[in-house]
């Protein structure tokens, strides 16, 4: 009789009331009570992190890391954190053995189910057989000597072309390095990955100089869609904050045209990867038996478990002794296009930046490629040669201590377990704020000065320098990211004297699942005659 009774509004109000009341008594008697703003139902603390944070939620995670200290806790996407930032409490996560109870990043996420990535590549796959088989298959392939040297001959080629540009534009001008650095690591890693031009460098100097400068441009053979695809995954990695971060219910209903953007922007990448794949599976098939194949590691995907198999891959069960199909293939091509171009790009803006303001490291680290290379304009670089560039590597370590690529390293517990003194049930997530521990002054002496010397005088303490992540799923890519970098300073500090346009601006960052540099104003002036 009540029921019968009770409005649309009245029933609606009744089950917002149980929701609201379940919601708070989940958690007021959570487990292990941390310090932390107080969440909202269904949002969390999304109107901190918008207020407070900006929008960025490593920014809101400093402001509760600043009040409460090195654990505390906060709620996003639907989910509780256990923030942490202390060496001591990572140590289990840091475990380099697949088999430890850590090697989840985010576990079962309903949203990234629905952006298709869930058991797809590597980064945020949660079906560790499958995560193992392509983390496996990149590592080995990355790590092969000839990867290396491969990388190592390609760069100074495409180099070429940038130093090029850089003189017609005249050294008087601005330019926007970051925008130079996107575009040029676009071309590294799309022909190191997937071994095609994007021919990205001419367009974007076609569309800053006067009209008797400009360079007749050719289009893309396989899509025009090509030249944008960086620009493309770019927007992607901002989607996966998005979909971290954001509630279904709010992206499906407030924010639905952001959520169908986003759906779409996955769509348009994989409508164009699946372009790429099908010419070289067709151009695989075209080729004689008896005719050497590319070495890119995307036929190395497509031959995998086939008679053309270039590297022996060693299968964990019968679904991956199968050849890969398109769908296997996108996400791990995608992610080593998006980390390997973003992440790259990136640190070398903060390395240019910080020798900017440091006239003092950049002499002593021009007088190191000074000792290794000599003053032969047109010498050529060698690995060998790049393992001898200890004082750049310890400049591009402080840089990434300071400026982290990715300053949140979520894990996920698939056991119980203690952290930090405390018992947590299986599927806790923790996120390791790395920034906290880089900057703490309990583990660096003067932690936010810039000082290299502190990677030359003695190795960091355990688990407190952490820039490509750590345990088993730290970052596979950090022997060629260090290689590239030091043979990209090589060969821009021997050609140019490069100045900021404003000293006394700072680098513009914006957190994107990663840390990007979105703007960088210098110019760019010859050191020899031309």
């Amino acid at each position: 009789m009540i029921l019968t009774s009770l409005g649309v509004s009245d029933v609606i109000g009744i089950i917002i009331f149980f929701y609201v009341a379940k919601f708070y008594y989940e958690y007021f008697t959570r487990p292990n009570p941390l310090p932390g703003s107080i969440p909202l139902p269904i949002i969390g603390n999304l109107l901190g992190i918008i207020y407070y944070g900006r929008g960025d939620f490593t920014v809101w995670y400093k402001i509760l890391h600043q009040r409460h200290g090195d654990i505390f806790e906060s709620y996003m996407g639907g989910f509780r954190r256990v923030i942490i930032s202390r060496p001591d409490y990572i140590e289990k996560m840091m475990s380099p053995s697949t088999k430890n109870d850590y090697t989840l990043r985010v576990g079962n996420i309903p949203a990234f189910d629905e952006l298709g990535i869930s058991k797809s590549g590597m980064t945020l796959n949660s079906h560790i057989p499958t995560w193992k088989f392509n983390r496996g298959f990149f590592t080995k392939v990355i790590l092969a000597p000839n990867f290396s040297k491969g990388i190592v001959n390609l760069i100074p080629t495409i180099y070429d072309e940038l130093d090029k540009y850089w003189k017609e534009i005249g050294e008087d001008v601005p330019i926007d390095f970051s925008i130079w650095m996107h575009k040029f690591m676009t071309e590294i890693v799309f022909q190191a990955f997937v071994g095609l031009r994007v021919n990205g460098l001419k367009p974007y100097f076609n569309s800053i100089v006067e009209s008797s400068k400009k360079k007749p441009t050719e289009t893309n053979p396989i899509d025009k869609e090509i030249e944008d695809f960086p620009d493309i995954t770019k927007e992607g990695l901002d989607n996966i904050g998005f979909f971290l971060t954001i509630p279904s219910l709010v992206r499906h209903t407030i924010l639905r045209k952001k959520n169908i953007a986003a759906l779409k922007n996955r769509k348009q990448t994989f409508d164009i990867l699946t372009k790429v794949i099908e010419t070289r599976r067709k151009e695989i098939k075209e080729t004689s038996i008896d005719d050497k194949l590319r070495q890119d590691m995307l036929t190395l995907l497509i031959t995998m478990n086939t008679e053309r198999e270039l590297i022996d891959q060693k299968s964990v069960d019968e679904e991956h002794s199968k050849p890969l199909n398109n769908d296997q293939i996108h996400q791990i091509i995608l992610e080593a296009i998006s980390g390997g171009i973003e992440t790259s790009a990136s640190t070398l803006c903060t390395m240019v930046y910080y020798l900017a303001h440091y006239p003092d490291v950049l002499t002593r680290l021009r007088q190191e490629l000074d000792t290794i290379f000599g003053f032969e304009k047109d010498r050529q670089i060698t690995v060998e040669d790049l393992s001898k560039m200890h004082y750049t590597e310890a400049v591009f370590n402080e840089c990434t201590r300071l400026v982290n690529p990715s300053k949140t390293l979520p894990r996920v517990s698939t056991t119980k377990d203690i952290i930090a003194g405390y018992e947590w049930p299986a599927n806790t997530l923790f996120e390791i704020y790395s920034d906290g521990i880089h900057r703490n002054p309990a583990f660096w002496k003067d932690p936010h000065k810039f000082n290299p010397d502190r990677f030359m005088e003695t190795e960091p303490l355990r688990n407190t320098y952490l820039p490509f992540g750590g345990g088993a799923r730290s970052c596979p890519g950090r022997k060629i990211a260090i290689l590239e970098m030091k043979c990209l300073i090589f060969l821009i500090y021997r050609n140019f004297d490069i100045t900021l346009v404003d000293m006394d601006a700072p680098m513009n960052l914006e957190y994107k699942f990663i840390n990007m540099c979105t703007e960088l104003k210098v110019k760019v002036r010859p050191r020899f005659p031309q």
